[in-house]
């Protein structure tokens, strides 16, 4: 009879913890991780077809690609960088302000401001009527260390495609400085095409 009673009062503290745990996890910000594994989804059954430009220090180069789910993961990693205000170390790093109206367009706008230094100082998001239907993602990321230092600018734009808001264009720009060396800019973009 103990031993059912300790069973039983171990059983219950399991599901309280696990029940705790997940609502911990919750965050205010945008979840980019899963944002952009959902995209990887999508422009995957979408069978995207990826144009992309790289001008690298005053060289340029341009691709077409058809992306499968491997190269997509590949491509978009680097907007996973985003995500990081989603540490708990940021949890009360950044100041959220919603429904300021874009003057280009008819988007609203809900933007992620830093409070105190961090390598991500603002986010923007530009959605229409509900913020579930994003237009656009603006984002600025800067990185210091004794080795380099660099700032670079995120931009994601999101069309109506295949029943579903799709990643239509990307666009990377900025510049990295070396110790004892030149900055080299950069700017990347890339134009996504849907069959």
């Amino acid at each position: 009879m103990v031993m059912k009673v300790f069973y039983l009062i171990v059983s219950a503290l399991l599901v309280a913890g696990c029940v705790k745990k997940n609502q911990q996890v919750d965050s205010p910000y945008l979840d980019f991780d899963s944002l952009i594994n959902a995209q990887i989804v999508a422009l995957t059954k979408a069978k995207s077809t990826l144009t992309k430009s790289v001008l690298l220090d005053g060289k340029s180069d341009r691709s077409v690609l058809a992306m499968d789910s491997t190269l997509l993961a590949q491509e978009l990693d680097v907007f996973r960088q985003l995500d990081v205000i989603n540490k708990p170390l940021y949890r009360d790093a950044y100041e959220i302000s919603d429904g300021e109206k874009d003057s280009q367009s008819n988007l609203i706008i809900r933007t992620y401001r830093a409070k105190k230094k961090t390598a991500i100082p603002y986010v923007k998001i530009y959605y229409q009527n509900n913020f579930s239907r994003i237009k656009k993602i603006e984002s600025g990321i800067q990185d210091t260390n004794s080795l380099y230092a660099t700032d670079r600018s995120f931009q994601l734009e999101f069309d109506d495609a295949h029943g579903a808001l799709l990643l239509s264009k990307y666009k990377l720009t900025g510049g990295q400085k070396m110790i004892l060396s030149d900055t080299v800019l950069f700017t990347i973009e890339g134009s996504f095409s849907f069959h």
